[in-house]
């Protein structure tokens, strides 16, 4: 041989190198799918089911909706007359897409926690009943009761049912 020594390599170092070089791959690769399934593409088709539910146009005398939510007036049960229009559009959009309906009620903890679940239960199966007789099936709904803390909760959260399509 010629004398020379033969060549060490640093296998620790690769192994840092090597790591290092994982860990970016997998970083941009997460955001790259973060990016891609994180937002509906700009200009995606809107199905029908996301029409509004009660009225957007304020009641002189009762409290406002807004898209796919029915809101009531403070302590009551009763259906808003102004909500009948939008439950229909949206009954039409339930029945055309399948799938289920989510209706969600938030009522507070507290001195009045009690009475507040039950104002919920209530408001929730009057929702029920009028996307029934729109057509949508018992089967396809689900109506969720969500407990929030004293305080946590607007006036107008507090007096309404969400609805989603899922």
């Amino acid at each position: 041989m010629n004398g020379s020594t033969p060549v060490q390599r640093n296998s620790s170092r690769t192994m840092v190198i090597a790591a290092v070089a994982l860990l970016i791959v997998i970083a941009i690769a997460g955001i790259v799918l973060a990016g891609r399934y994180g937002a509906p593409a700009p200009g995606a088709a809107v199905p029908a089911a996301t029409a509004p539910i009660a009225s957007t146009q304020p009641e002189v005398s009762g409290p406002t909706s807004g898209p796919n939510e029915v809101v009531f007036a403070p302590g009551s049960d009763k259906l808003p007359t102004q909500s009948s229009e939008s439950i229909a559009r949206f009954s039409e959009g339930a029945r055309g897409v399948g799938g289920m309906v989510r209706m969600t009620a938030r009522y507070l903890t507290g001195a009045n926690k009690a009475k507040d679940l039950e104002l919920a239960k209530a408001r929730t199966a009057a929702v029920r009943h009028a996307l029934q007789s729109n057509g949508v099936k018992a089967e396809q709904m689900q109506a969720e009761l969500v407990e929030m803390p004293a305080g946590a909760l607007s006036d107008k959260d507090a007096n309404r049912v969400e609805l989603a399509l899922r």
